[in-house]
């Protein structure tokens, strides 16, 4: 019996497990895969994840200025960060984020969780693990959010090439910018600069969103310019949540955070920003609740001082990109108002 398990080592659950440490509370870290694991992702950093966390060098793959945002008509407006941030390969992120821990992740595949009043239960591959709290930060497609039948209503489909390219064309093609092309109703299109290679992918809602779409985008002008000469070396598709936050992010017993709980904003995919803020959130309210407080309200305490609440007021899929020419209006009152600034 541990006092709390924390399910999913990405940045939510390390982060959740970087806080316990600190709080001095002893966890279990399971994940299905072993580290260091690729994971499809575009990979963006803002500022504020980079101003927080000190990366090696060989984490970054490159600087970030900020978002470079394309109408259907390719009309452009460029929205800078305060301060730079940074592109990741997730393989080299995550690892970075767990040596922060003292123990390793445990490698174990979850298929099953059931809430008692005095504990949690798991069953996995290897048997059965008990705790008295479980941190659910297992994804987009959360184990746990189906075993304790809370629904999630719009889990978007995102799918994208990894395109080799030499750094010389990226730099010029693209620079230091997450290029984000809004030519699609409920959903978006994505260029994002590594080393050696570009993310060329689509997310969205409905049965629109497909590798043939993805095939599409490429080709589309000025994506095809971008990526001209470039070779695709791989395919990757994952869901993301798309909704914001969930209503019920916790149970007597159980916090979700991360994707499994939807903490990402709609508008460009980006997620590993909240996904850390989510997991420390997490990770307080649960020790707060191991000192008689109700989990769900200290929970939702802690995001809210956070501002991670925030996004379920985003209602960008729905009303921004409702169409080709709701996506156009957006795009131009974004160029004018960067006008006056």
């Amino acid at each position: 019996m541990h006092d709390v398990c924390i399910l999913g080592a990405g940045p939510a659950g390390a982060s959740a497990a970087t806080e316990l440490e600190r709080l001095g509370i002893d966890y279990l870290l399971i994940d299905r895969a072993q580290f260091p694991r690729s994971k499809p992702c575009g990979g963006v950093l803002p500022w504020r994840v980079v101003e927080d966390l000190r990366f090696p060098e060989e984490v970054v793959e490159r600087p970030l200025k900020g978002y470079r945002i394309f109408s259907p008509s390719l009309e452009v407006v460029e929205s800078r960060f305060p301060s730079p941030g940074a592109v990741v390969r997730r393989s080299t992120f995550d690892a970075f984020l767990l040596r922060s821990i003292s123990e390793r992740p445990t490698c174990a595949r979850v298929s099953g969780v059931k809430e008692r009043d005095d504990a949690v239960e798991l069953l996995t591959d290897s048997g059965r693990l008990s705790a008295r709290y479980l941190i659910a930060a297992d994804g987009a497609n959360s184990v746990t959010r189906r075993c304790l039948g809370i629904r999630y209503e719009k889990l978007a489909l995102a799918c994208q090439y990894v395109v080799a390219l030499p750094d010389g064309a990226i730099e010029e093609r693209i620079g230091e910018w997450f290029e984000v092309y809004y030519f699609f109703s409920r959903g978006y299109g994505w260029l994002t600069p590594l080393r050696g290679a570009v993310k060329a992918g689509i997310g969205g809602l409905g049965s629109a969103f497909s590798r043939r779409a993805l095939e599409s985008f490429i080709k589309a002008p000025p994506v095809a310019e971008k990526l001209k000469g470039g070779k695709i070396i791989r395919y990757e598709a994952h869901r993301i949540p798309m909704q914001g936050p969930i209503e019920k992010l916790a149970t007597r017993r159980v916090a979700l955070a991360g994707d499994a709980g939807g903490f990402v904003f709609p508008g460009t995919g980006e997620g590993i920003y909240y996904a850390i803020k989510s997991g420390v959130a997490a990770a307080r309210a649960v020790a707060e609740a191991m000192q008689d407080k109700v989990l769900a309200e200290v929970y939702e305490r802690e995001l809210q001082k956070e501002g991670l609440l925030s996004l379920r007021e985003v209602d960008f899929l729905d009303s921004k990109l409702a169409s080709p020419e709701h996506a156009e209006r957006y795009v131009r009152r974004l160029k004018k108002l960067a006008h006056f600034q």
